[in-house]
């Protein structure tokens, strides 16, 4: 256990460096102006919405709904990172965790399901796209790496690893409330892996997951257990994790305890529920393209035959 006096400054430094909400401030007043995030997420947006204006007869391969989707869930990003919850995630472990679940289980899968590859590389300056995406694209190298990270056994084992690390190597997860560096640092981890698990998911058109419809509902199943399994042991833990929410000015009225059980049951039911459904879209999927295989297959064998 740590000392008050230590504790206490852990709690002081967390109000500076993650941007806790002081006492008497309103928490639905405590808004986050990150240029770091905004500007970045201002550019993504521009560029996809310029590489479609960019685009000829896209109405035919890029339909509206994808782009409502694709922005949809740049908000939802932007809500996660930049409304109170980020700095409630400060007081309340369940906070941050609404936060990452935000990220990881909807903002990244909405905007994967915008299909934003043609558009960004279409909306991108000319001198950035033939100067540098080209010519780095088309190298071996890169084509390599592409192909062992988003390898499902790679996307898989890098989920499971980042999000066990943060929560459970003695000292990062600490670390991320007290120095807003870390803290983004997590922030990309978490952005990172969940984008290489549900690239393999979502096909990111034009390119293409490299497994199958119907074991993507088994690829999914797996790659939620890991993380399933955490939010188990975080609801039924008997003591506190962190020590910093037991110190931290309680924003909330509740607990530390009943803090963190609320944060595992927050991983785990809502993420048990989408990924449940998910699953069930798939398969639905897979046996649309079935059908229609089977029925292109009658058609050429009737069809043959007379």
């Amino acid at each position: 256990m740590l000392s008050p006096d230590l504790l206490r400054a852990t709690t002081e430094a967390a109000i500076d460096a993650h941007g806790a909400i002081p006492p008497g401030l309103p928490w639905w007043q405590a808004w986050s102006i990150d240029p770091t995030l905004l500007i970045p997420v201002a550019l993504v947006a521009w560029f996809y919405l310029r590489g479609l204006r960019r685009w000829e007869d896209r109405s035919r391969r890029h339909p509206w709904w994808r782009t409502a989707l694709f922005y949809t869930g740049l908000a939802t990003y932007l809500l996660a990172m930049e409304s109170p919850i980020d700095r409630l995630g400060a007081h309340h472990f369940s906070m941050h965790m609404i936060q990452h679940e935000l990220v990881m289980m909807y903002a990244v899968p909405l905007i994967l399901l915008g299909a934003p590859t043609t558009p960004l590389l279409r909306g991108l300056p000319g001198w950035l796209r033939h100067g540098v995406v080209r010519p780095l694209a088309g190298r071996e190298p890169t084509r390599f790496l592409y192909r062992q990270i988003t390898h499902p056994a790679v996307a898989i084992f890098l989920m499971a690893a980042v999000v066990w690390a943060w929560h459970l190597v003695p000292g990062w997860w600490e670390a991320s409330l007290n120095d807003q560096r870390v803290h983004d640092l997590q922030h990309v981890g978490f952005t990172s892996v969940s984008l290489l698990f549900w690239w393999n998911v979502i096909d990111p058109r034009p390119l293409h997951s490299r497994i199958p419809h119907l074991p993507r509902v088994l690829y999914i199943f797996g790659g939620t257990i890991p993380k399933h399994v955490l939010a188990a042991m975080i609801t039924f833990a008997p003591d506190v994790f962190y020590p910093s929410y037991q110190s931290a000015y309680r924003v909330l009225p509740i607990d530390p305890a009943t803090d963190q059980q609320l944060a595992g049951l927050i991983m785990w039911v809502p993420s048990e529920v989408v990924t449940i459904i998910i699953m069930g879209i798939v398969f639905m999927m897979w046996l649309r393209i079935e059908d229609r295989r089977q029925r292109k297959s009658d058609a050429e064998r009737y069809g043959t035959a007379a």
